[in-house]
């Protein structure tokens, strides 16, 4: 699977996902959260890679069932990660066309199943608001000990904020170099407007930028609390 490959051949990258991997984890576990949302304040941060990463890393432990859900109708990506086409779009189950068993795949790894998003065309406005959505996040609680969702960026478009509701928690992307504060702090907001329960920023690119080490790959450090505060209780994840 290529996305394992490239945690096999970047141990810095693959040091970081599983450090974030093993708080998430211990976190859901403490708390009770099953359902975390994956967003940014913009387009081409790396949510759908972190994504991808945290997922295949939280299914390396064959107790768990882990579910990835690609909620990004505009960009999506996850499929790409794991070298999956579309067969069965979870449109299709949004409309009541077709049962959602059936758009749930499996990745490869006996531990972790996908939903990928509908085909180009379907509106995310209505479709992310219909009462199978509902439904669809009922299930997914039941038969999954933790639930990532991709969802669009916050604040170019509004399909984000109707997921929220469903989440116990949010995760913020940013990108060193690309992500500005004021963005940020409008990702913020719009995530307490939602109360929405924001469990932490991971930071992408420090390597690239000279913030983190090593040559190549990304770095993730991680943000306790709310995001572009003013810096209490930061944790980075290289320690």
């Amino acid at each position: 699977m290529r996305i394992l490959d490239r945690l096999n051949d970047d141990w810095l990258l693959a040091t970081e996902i599983h450090k974030l991997e093993a708080r998430l984890w211990r976190r859901s576990q403490r708390d009770g959260l099953r359902v975390l949302v994956v967003t940014s304040a913009e387009r081409g941060e790396g949510k759908s890679t972190t994504v991808a990463y945290l997922a295949a890393a939280l299914a390396l432990h064959p107790d768990r069932r882990i579910l990835a859900v690609d909620l990004d109708f505009r960009a999506p990506r996850l499929n790409t990660h794991f070298g999956i086409k579309v067969p069965r779009p979870f449109g299709a189950a949004l409309r009541g066309e077709l049962p959602l068993a059936e758009c749930i795949l499996n990745t490869g790894l006996a531990s972790l199943d996908l939903v990928l998003p509908p085909a180009e065309g379907d509106d995310p406005a209505l479709l992310l608001r219909t009462p199978e959505l509902a439904r669809a996040f009922e299930t997914f609680r039941r038969d999954y000990h933790l639930v990532l969702i991709d969802v669009p960026a916050l604040v170019p478009v509004a399909d984000a904020s109707a997921v929220l509701p469903f989440a116990d928690g949010v995760i913020l992307m940013a990108m060193a170099g690309k992500t500005t504060r004021p963005m940020l702090t409008r990702a913020r907001d719009i995530c307490v407007g939602m109360d929405a329960n924001i469990l932490g920023l991971v930071v992408g690119n420090l390597r690239e930028t000279g913030l983190g080490y090593g040559d190549s790959g990304y770095y993730y450090g991680y943000r306790k609390g709310t995001p572009a505060g003013d810096g209490q209780g930061e944790s980075n994840s290289s320690g």
